[in-house]
């Protein structure tokens, strides 16, 4: 590409949140020459603005008045630091990409936008209203109060506004033209992978260096702190242990207390080992221990509308994983063989389970059609190579634009 972009992207995080997507979209930008500003959520300021550098990135951190996770985009005093950042500012840009539409992303983007006359792109990575995630990351008084319609409308109302829409999977893209959304200037990314950061590592190697039993049966279950529809692992697990007494799920992120709950009740205590929060590079090692790795995906909204994370990380350490014929997985795992789907039912998903313990070298084909996977459809590179291709289209950079869809073989 012969001319570098100038690109400003608003997020509601705070920078270890936003890796999973906006930071790493914005470091392979750079690399690739063009410039990018990110305006983050401080990790814990209450007033002053920090700018700096990092891999390349110009990153901005916001005051907020909230504490905790309740920093998450919802905060007035952030807001208007924001737009008053951006009526000073000297830089201009070529494009704004505004991660969800949260109050403190949106209407700083969308007054920037009409300052410098310049396209905003929305970016969709979670079902949140409708069903979705609402149900299962709020309690439940919050769906019948206010607050619930408010975060639906968030996520909807200014779809229809910008002049492009990235979603992470092909259920909001459909949600989105319903609504209205032009679906030539809607782009589908999924979550990715790692590759270039994780080399190809046998179990051995792994268990070697964490100084693991090398015979011992370890299942993973990779996380940060999102821990859903672990219900039927638990189930599963019971039957498991039938089989394999010793056999280890571990546990990675920082699981809620119903978790410790579900492990007490299915009486799973000594099969359970959970690591807590891991950096990145102890994290993939411990992922690379396991035989093989889960992902339950209950057939619901939220799932419908999301890549998880940890399939991208599955697929990146070369480890087959039983899923469910849910969302993006299921394409996924019908174009390529990198595991096992199963009903939703414990019985069947603990024998997919069994059946890649009792059957190792399957297990070890399916892990290395899995990393071929992530090398050559899924790698970070490749996803913001076609994100690159977006923002032309989207910026004007090209003369006859065409439409560009994400990963066209699994969705």
């Amino acid at each position: 590409m012969n001319s570098s972009l100038k690109i400003l992207m608003i997020t509601h995080k705070r920078q270890f949140e936003a890796a999973p997507r906006s930071f790493i979209m914005a470091t392979h930008l750079v690399q690739r020459g063009h410039h990018v500003s990110i305006l983050l959520v401080s990790q814990n300021k209450l007033v002053g603005i920090k700018e700096y550098q990092q891999a390349g990135i110009h990153c901005i951190e916001f005051p907020d008045l909230l504490r905790g996770r309740l920093r998450s985009g919802w905060d007035i005093w952030n807001m208007l630091n924001r737009i008053h950042y951006l009526s000073a500012t000297k830089h201009s840009y070529d494009l704004i990409h505004c991660f969800e539409t949260r109050p403190v992303t949106i209407y700083p983007a969308l007054f920037f936008r009409k300052k410098q006359q310049i396209p905003m792109i929305t970016d969709w990575n979670d079902w949140w209203g409708h069903h979705g995630l609402i149900e299962v990351n709020r309690p439940d008084w919050y769906r019948f109060t206010p607050f619930g319609a408010i975060e639906t409308f968030y996520e909807e109302a200014f779809r229809v506004r910008a002049e492009g829409l990235t979603v992470i999977a092909s259920a909001l893209r459909d949600r989105a033209i319903r609504m209205g959304v032009d679906p030539l200037n809607i782009v589908q990314i999924s979550g990715g992978a790692t590759t270039d950061k994780v080399p190809e590592r046998s179990k051995q190697e792994c268990r070697r260096h964490l100084k693991f039993g090398l015979g011992d049966a370890i299942i993973g279950f990779g996380s940060a702190n999102s821990h859903l529809d672990m219900d039927i692992i638990m189930e599963a697990m019971v039957i498991v242990t039938k089989k394999y007494p010793e056999v280890k799920l571990l546990i990675t992120g920082r699981a809620k207390q119903d978790i410790y709950d579900l492990v007490n009740q299915y009486g799973l205590k000594k099969n359970i080992l959970f690591t807590g929060y891991l950096s990145m590079e102890d994290y993939y090692w411990h992922m690379g221990c396991a035989d093989l790795c889960l992902l339950p995906m209950a057939d619901l909204p939220y799932n419908h509308g999301r890549w998880p994370n940890k399939m991208g990380d599955y697929l990146c350490v070369g480890r087959p994983t039983v899923s469910n014929p849910v969302g993006e997985i299921s394409p996924l795992f019908n174009t390529h063989k990198v595991g096992l789907l199963a009903k939703w039912d414990a019985v069947d998903f603990a024998e997919k389970i069994t059946r890649l313990l009792d059957h190792p070298q399957v297990a070890e084909q399916f892990g290395k059609n899995a990393r071929q996977v992530a090398e050559n459809e899924y790698d970070w590179r490749i996803l913001v190579d076609k994100l690159e291709k977006f923002y032309c289209k989207i910026s004007s950079h090209q003369e006859k634009p065409e439409v560009f869809q994400i990963n066209k073989s699994v969705t």
